[in-house]
């Protein structure tokens, strides 16, 4: 596989309170393994981890495994990535492994390989091993696992100030914050069928033209679109109820629009537009 050169990291650099929350937990769930996740940026061909995130209090923790409590860190992954000007993004995870064991394992390849998928960029994974000093490696992982490690620095100063800036009050308007509530209303919808970015396929792009003017006059939703290659992802959002579905449109082997929705629910693209056009009478 040949990897696209703008998405090759040459480093990782962690905040001081990243760096710090990740010593914590070691130091606490010694000499039992633990991690976390990593919130931050692809940016400047570089992994910038602003906050990381612990197991959360229901972690289950033994000497050579240890399992996240979900709901806990995705709550407060949703907190955190909250309060900067620009949210923090998921760009990995982190756990200790004992002694100086410091490869992956096979059931760590599944795992990583999952969270690579998540972004056209891969995935950042970071090892934790005291042996007995605290030593942390780092690996970008690009979706065929072809591991590469990764210098690892710390420093406040080394991120790009962009990315560090916490909102304050200034931030807030009604405007900032309906915004704020469509994005991570799209967002939540997307993580449902996770795929990375790429360009539609010529064909797909030509026949959705129509469709996505049409989208762009009706008045019932609002959308956020992801191109998948051969599909396009459409996460639909209800201005005025409750109704929050994500599509994925393809063109089926006779050169015509489906529109499969993430709970089964398959349509034709004349079926689809009505769909949109169609006055609520629930989901």
């Amino acid at each position: 596989m040949t990897l696209d050169k703008s998405f090759v990291p040459i480093e990782v650099i962690f905040s001081s309170r990243a760096h710090a929350a990740i010593c914590a937990e070691t130091m606490e769930h010694h000499p039992l393994e633990t991690g976390g996740i990593l919130l931050g940026h692809f940016h400047q061909h570089r992994w910038q981890v602003i906050e990381a995130i612990d197991p959360g209090l229901g972690a289950r923790c033994t000497s050579t495994t240890f399992e996240y409590d979900h709901a806990y860190v995705n709550h407060l992954a949703r907190k955190l990535a909250s309060q900067y000007r620009l949210p923090l993004r998921l760009i990995g995870l982190w756990h200790r492994h004992p002694n100086s064991f410091d490869n992956f394992s096979n059931v760590d390849n599944i795992t990583n390989r999952r969270f690579a998928a998540m972004s056209i960029h891969g995935a950042l994974s970071c090892l934790v091993n005291l042996d007995p000093d605290f030593r942390l490696t780092a690996y970008h992982v690009p979706k065929d696992l072809s591991y590469q490690h990764l210098p690892a620095v710390v420093g406040d100063s080394l991120i790009d100030s962009s990315l560090f800036t916490p909102i304050c009050a200034a931030d807030i308007s009604t405007k900032r914050l309906s915004d704020q509530n469509l994005v991570l209303d799209l967002q939540q919808l997307f993580i449902r069928l996770p795929r990375a970015h790429s360009a539609l396929q010529f064909r797909l792009a030509s026949a959705l033209d129509p469709l996505l003017q049409q989208l762009d006059v009706q008045k019932r939703w609002l959308y956020g679109l992801r191109a998948c290659g051969h599909c396009l992802q459409l996460a639909l959002v209800e201005q005025r109820g409750p109704c929050r579905e994500l599509w994925e449109l393809a063109l089926c082997p006779r050169g015509l629009i489906t529109a499969l929705r993430d709970d089964g629910l398959r349509l034709n693209g004349t079926q689809f537009s009505d769909h949109l056009l169609e006055v609520n009478h629930g989901c």
